[in-house]
């Protein structure tokens, strides 16, 4: 049985949400909980390899099935050597940065991936693994981008489409699972959006014990 807490952030490029897993991770450290913020793709030696490789944006010409599978070894080696052991072995509260529903999201969402493969092949890379909590940050795909000061890499450059249908996914997912994906407005100011979030997340480790 899982003994820590898992905690997920997801959004498009833009929304926040990896500021918003900073904040959080910062809260629960100052209240003596002990935390892991990682990400995904990367995590792990092998993951940050992989995570290269598919934001370099010289590579344009990848194919779906490729860029798939590659997210996916990066999760099963991150789960492996990271996750795991973080969760069962310290008990801690693993705070990610991305996981399945990226998957879901972009490759099936974005890509037009069949839903049904990238489900089946998620589980056996997670070993079915799932989080305690998604926390989806949403904002408009124009404003998200509006955000972006750095160079674009090759997930941004995919193009507006892209990341329309890949919104459309996360809000598809949330609004199946809402008890397991809990949406926030992205474009709220950045400390508001912090506490909202916190409440939500404080409320489930208070009936986990943690808090």
């Amino acid at each position: 049985m899982k003994s820590g807490v898992f905690l997920v952030f997801e959004g498009i490029e833009g929304s926040g949400k990896s500021t918003q897993a900073e904040l959080l991770t910062k809260a629960l450290t100052e209240k003596d909980v002990e935390v892991d913020l990682t990400r995904e793709p990367g995590g792990t030696e092998v993951g940050d390899k992989i995570r290269a490789v598919l934001l370099d944006s010289s590579l344009d010409e990848m194919h779906p099935r490729t860029e798939l599978l590659l997210y996916l070894a990066a999760r099963a080696e991150h789960i492996a050597k990271r996750i795991r052991r973080k969760l069962f072995v310290d008990k801690a509260v693993v705070i990610c940065d991305r996981y399945m529903l990226s998957t879901l999201a972009y490759q099936a969402g974005g890509r037009k991936i069949d839903v049904k493969t990238v489900s089946r092949l998620g589980k056996f890379a997670t070993g079915g693994l799932d989080p305690d909590l998604t926390v989806l940050v949403d904002l408009d795909v124009e404003r998200a981008f509006a955000r972006l000061d750095r160079t674009h890499d090759r997930i941004e450059k995919a193009g507006t489409e892209f990341h329309l249908r890949v919104r459309k996914a996360y809000l598809e997912f949330a609004r199946r699972s809402p008890a397991r994906i809990r949406v926030f407005d992205g474009a709220k100011e950045k400390m508001t959006l912090h506490e909202e979030i916190k409440e939500v997340v404080y409320d489930l480790l208070t009936r986990k014990g943690i808090l």
